[in-house]
């Protein structure tokens, strides 16, 4: 009865993945409008670049491509703009271009695991180490912690409540770039008496124009930090590669 009660609960956090990825994102789609003039073969080249520095399904054995295409509701469009609104001016600049990868998960009985990747380039590298400066501030962290309460406990889950919910920040080790980002979100269910951790872990990078997102869920425990640290380092190595 327990694990028929859970399953549900848990495939319903691991969309929030997505959510997350959605509204980290929304801020240079919404500041599109103030790029510099970039020609239809540069953004071409910035594309082609943010595609080939992704995770793909060769990187993740045993994982499948999540068929869940989350769609938000007027509530959840609410939190979003509450998050832009608390932004602000910081971390502005619009983008070349963006490509995120496959939403990628892999279920093993109540442990539930997910992974994507996001790469954005900009015009200039000023502007990527402006967006990582933002990333870094209190007032962002604070505005992130705030709307991914808001959007968890906006869920609706049978027999569930949701508990605690937590940001913690760090700067993951990335050797040769501009510099790294991390945040772990953690969120605490209450199953009629069970208690469930779920786990959003953000890391990303700057390079260059580049920003690089791993995007890192897992329901009951973290995702597992040696597989982790390797699709990290994949896309911090093909972002040397590709990037320029």
């Amino acid at each position: 009865m327990r694990r028929a009660l859970i399953l549900p609960v848990l495939a319903g956090c691991m969309l929030l993945a997505a959510c997350g990825k959605s509204s980290y994102s929304a801020r240079s789609t919404r500041s599109a409008a103030l790029a510099p003039p970039a020609s239809t073969a540069s953004r071409a080249r910035a594309l082609a670049a943010a595609r080939a520095v992704n995770l793909t399904a060769a990187d993740l054995p045993g994982f499948t491509v999540s068929p869940r295409k989350p769609t938000k509701t007027t509530e959840e469009k609410g939190y979003e703009r509450e998050l832009l609104r608390c932004l602000g001016p910081q971390g502005s600049g619009a983008q070349l271009a963006e490509a995120s990868s496959k939403d990628f998960e892999l279920s093993r009985g109540i442990l539930q695991l997910g992974v994507s990747s996001e790469v954005s380039v900009a015009p200039t590298p000023a502007i990527a180490s402006a967006k990582l400066a933002a990333v870094r501030s209190p007032r962002v962290r604070g505005c992130f912690a705030r709307y991914f309460e808001q959007l968890l406990k906006g869920q609706r889950y049978a027999g569930a409540a949701i508990g605690r919910v937590s940001l913690a920040s760090g700067t993951p080790p990335a050797a040769g770039t501009t510099g790294g980002f991390g945040w772990r979100v953690t969120a605490t269910l209450d199953l009629r008496g069970a208690r469930v951790s779920f786990y959003l872990d953000i890391l990303g990078f700057v390079y260059g124009p580049a920003t690089v997102t791993l995007f890192s869920t897992g329901a009951l425990e973290p995702f597992p930090a040696a597989a982790q640290q390797r699709l990290f380092e994949t896309l911090l190595q093909r972002a040397k590669a590709h990037i320029s």
